[in-house]
Parts: structure tokens; C-alpha cells; sequence
């Protein structure tokens, strides 16, 4: 097998497609403002700073699944900033950022030819990537409700606030795709590294709130980044929780495949939540 045979099968980075473009902008006049990739330039807050330094010292191999201290962090965040009840430290699992999450969700859950993963239609290019990557067949979306083939869809990815719109669901509009998600068997995956960052009159909700799914997480991932929140992109500390058979199999593969987040990091999020 050719070992081009998964790159070829990808689009051009997006980065690189927008060169030219930048080359031809950087010439204006009053140069360029770079908006393409989004990375943080404020300052890391000195207590994460603190932290990480403080774990430095850490010769052994830290855990897949965590610290219990960190699990217990990002549970108490999501039940304190984000009134989801049931949070459970037990149903957390940390990763290497949100991004390698997304680049391989869909091989980590055995999707393959034929399979449907639906994103929206304005969206994070690694959603598609990530379908790709695993043979399966990303479908963009406007209403996943009406657009998406639920005899085929394994997995939807929801992303509100939405990267690049802005557009915030709300409860109700969240209830309406978790529901008819459920009764399919679809998987429903809600990015949710923009929920501190909603405008002002649209209160951003996780997809784990009760008023969207009621007390029971099954069915349902969300996915936290403490990049934009905690200026913490150079660290790649995030977090998903949900549904604790998934999180109790992507925890399996993980720990085969070497997907951990170093300890020092592990300090750092806890402080930073």
C-alpha cells in the first residue's frame, strides 16, 4: 500500500490554501490582519503557569485516563459554570487538545465506508478531516434534523457557539437534534471550546445541560477545550464527557494507542478549571 494512500485522499491543508492570499494582502498598503488560525496572544495566567512548573518534576508515565484529581476538576466545572447535572469525574477523560479528538473520533469509533458523519455547513475543517481519515462520508448540514439520512449518520458533530458564525443554539434547538439523534442511534459529539463565548442576550448551553437532554447523558459527548478560555493553546490540554459507555471505549483505545496528556499539562488544566 502506498503511504500516501490517507494523504491522498485529503484536501490541501486549509493553511496552505490561504497563502497566496496572505501574500497578496500582505501587500496592501496597511498590511495584513491575520484572522486564519485564531491562536491566543494574551498572556498564560500566572497560576496555570505556576502549576505546570510546579509538576515538572515528573519522571514517570502519567495516566490516559487522567489524574483524579484533573477528572474531578473538569466535572466540578462543567456542574459549576455550566449547570450540568450528573457530572461525573468517573465519566471525564482528558486529551491532547480538542484537535487530535476530532481528527480521530470517527476512526476510534469504527466508523468506515458507508457510514455518514454529519457537521455544519460553515464549520471547523477538521470535522470533515477527521470522516475522511476513517473512509467515512462527511455530510455538511444546515438542519442535521432534516439534511442528514439517519439510516446512515453514525455520528453529528454540533458546534455552539459556532467556529466561524458565532451562531449560539439554544436549549430548545439542541433538544430537537438530541432528540431525534436518540430515537436514530446517532451519536451526538457538541464542540463546545467557544461556550464561555457567547454574545451578549445568547447564553451558549453544553448539549450535557438537563434542559437539553434531561438526566441522562447517553448518546451524547462534549468536548471542552482550555485553549481560548485559558489562553492554554501552546499547552493542548482539553476534555470530553458524556456518555460513559464511549467514554469507556474511546479510554480503552486510547490507552493502546499512547494518547496521553503529559502530567505537567494534567496540573496545569486542573488549575486553570
Amino acid at each position: 500500500m502506498s503511504t500516501l494512500s490517507i494523504s491522498a485522499r485529503l484536501p490541501v491543508f486549509p493553511w496552505d490554501r490561504l497563502e497566496p492570499y496572505k501574500a497578496t494582502a500582505a501587500g496592501h498598503g496597511d498590511g495584513i490582519v491575520d484572522l486564519s488560525v485564531g491562536t491566543p496572544v494574551d498572556p498564560v495566567p500566572d497560576v496555570v503557569r505556576e502549576a505546570l512548573a510546579a509538576a515538572s518534576d515528573s519522571p514517570g508515565y502519567p495516566l490516559t485516563y487522567g489524574t483524579a484529581a484533573l477528572r474531578e476538576a473538569a466535572a466540578g466545572y462543567l456542574s459549576r459554570w455550566h449547570g450540568v447535572s450528573g457530572a461525573d469525574p468517573r465519566h471525564v477523560l482528558p486529551l491532547i487538545g480538542s484537535k487530535e479528538l476530532v481528527g480521530w473520533l470517527p476512526t476510534l469509533l469504527d466508523l468506515r465506508e458507508g457510514d455518514q458523519v454529519g457537521y455544519p455547513d460553515l464549520a471547523y475543517p477538521t470535522y470533515e478531516i477527521g470522516a475522511l481519515i476513517a473512509r467515512a462520508e462527511p455530510v455538511a448540514y444546515g438542519d442535521p434534523v432534516t439534511d442528514l439520512d439517519p439510516a446512515r449518520t453514525r455520528m453529528l458533530w454540533l458546534n455552539s457557539p459556532s467556529n466561524p458564525t458565532g451562531r449560539v443554539l439554544s436549549a430548545a434547538e439542541l433538544r430537537r437534534v438530541v432528540e431525534w439523534a436518540r430515537a436514530h442511534g446517532i451519536l451526538v459529539v457538541s464542540d463546545e471550546c467557544y461556550i464561555e463565548l457567547g454574545w451578549e442576550g445568547a447564553e451558549p448551553v453544553s448539549v450535557l445541560h438537563p434542559d437539553v437532554c434531561g438526566d441522562r447523558h447517553d448518546g451524547l459527548i462534549a468536548v471542552h477545550s482550555l485553549s481560548k478560555r485559558s489562553n492554554f493553546a501552546g499547552y493542548r490540554g482539553a476534555f470530553l464527557a458524556g456518555d460513559p459507555a464511549v467514554v469507556a471505549e474511546l479510554l480503552g483505545i486510547r490507552k493502546h494507542a499512547g494518547m496521553i496528556v503529559p502530567q505537567p499539562v494534567q496540573a496545569a488544566m486542573v488549575a486553570a478549571l
